[in-house]
C-alpha cells in the first residue's frame, strides 16, 4: 500500500470509463485505486461523481467529505457535496457546500448558480436573486441563471424584469424551451395573451413532447376564446 498518486494513465483510464457511461466498471476500478492510495483526493471525488451517477447519494456524500478531510479547499468538491445534499433535500447543509465552494472560488459562477436554486427553494427569494446576478456577472451568457433569474423575479412579482431575463437567456441559447415556456407564463400573467401563445408554441416546437407548454398554450389560447383550439392542446 502506498500513499503516492496513482499513475496519470490509471486514472485516465477510469474517467474513460466513466465517459462511456460502465459507471460501475469506473467505481470498481477507482475504488481498487482507493486502497492503494488511500490519501489521494481526486479518487475519492471520483467515486463520489460515480455513486452519485448510479444514484447512491448517502455512499456519494461520504465519498466527497472524505475528500474533504484530506483537502479542504478543494471547490469543485464542496460543489459536488452541495449538488448531492440538494438532491438529498438537505437545503441548509446544500447552502453550507455551495458557500464554502464560493469562498474557496469566487468566481465559481455555476456554484452561485446552484445557491440561488436552493435559496429559491427555501422561500429566499431576494437571496435567490442575489446570486444568480453574481453569477451572471461572472459569466454574462450563462442562459440558465438568466432563466432561473426570471422565474425568481416572476415569483417576486417582477414581472417585466422576468421578462427581460427570459429574453436574454433566449437571445443566448435560443432553443431554451423552458426558457420559451417561461416567457409565455410572464407573459400570460401580463395580459398579453398573443405574445405568450406564441412563446409556448415556440417551446413547443423545439420539444414537441413538452406537456406543461402544451397545457400553457391551451390556457392562453381559452383566454383568447380559441377553444376548439384550445381543447387540441390539452
Amino acid at each position: 500500500m502506498t500513499s503516492l498518486s496513482p499513475p496519470q494513465t490509471e486514472i485516465n483510464s477510469v474517467l474513460a470509463l466513466y465517459s462511456n457511461g460502465q459507471i460501475q466498471e469506473a467505481l470498481n476500478a477507482v475504488e481498487a485505486l482507493i486502497k492503494d492510495h488511500p490519501n489521494n483526493p481526486l479518487l475519492y471525488n471520483i467515486s463520489g461523481i460515480c455513486y452519485k451517477t448510479i444514484g447512491k447519494l448517502d455512499e456519494a456524500v461520504k465519498s466527497f467529505e472524505k475528500t474533504l478531510a484530506i483537502k479542504p479547499d478543494y471547490a469543485e468538491v464542496h460543489y459536488n457535496l452541495g449538488v448531492t445534499l440538494q438532491e438529498l433535500g438537505q437545503l441548509d447543509a446544500a447552502v453550507k457546500s455551495y458557500e464554502k465552494a464560493l469562498a474557496i472560488k469566487p468566481d465559481y459562477a455555476i456554484a452561485s448558480n446552484n445557491l440561488g436554486l436552493t435559496l429559491q427553494e427555501l422561500g429566499q427569494l431576494d437571496e435567490a436573486v442575489t446570486c444568480y446576478e453574481k453569477a451572471l456577472i461572472i459569466k454574462p451568457d450563462f442562459a440558465d441563471a438568466c432563466n432561473n433569474l426570471g422565474i425568481t423575479l416572476k415569483n417576486l412579482g417582477r414581472l417585466d424584469e422576468a421578462v427581460t431575463c427570459y429574453e436574454k437567456a433566449l437571445t443566448i441559447k435560443p432553443d431554451y424551451a423552458e426558457a420559451h415556456n417561461n416567457l409565455g407564463n410572464a407573459l400570460y400573467d401580463l395580459d398579453q395573451h398573443d405574445s405568450a401563445v406564441k412563446s409556448f408554441e415556440s417551446a413547443i416546437k423545439i420539444k414537441p413532447n413538452y406537456a406543461e407548454a402544451h397545457n400553457n398554450l391551451g390556457n392562453a389560447l381559452t383566454s383568447l376564446d380559441q377553444l376548439d383550439v384550445a381543447k387540441k392542446c390539452y
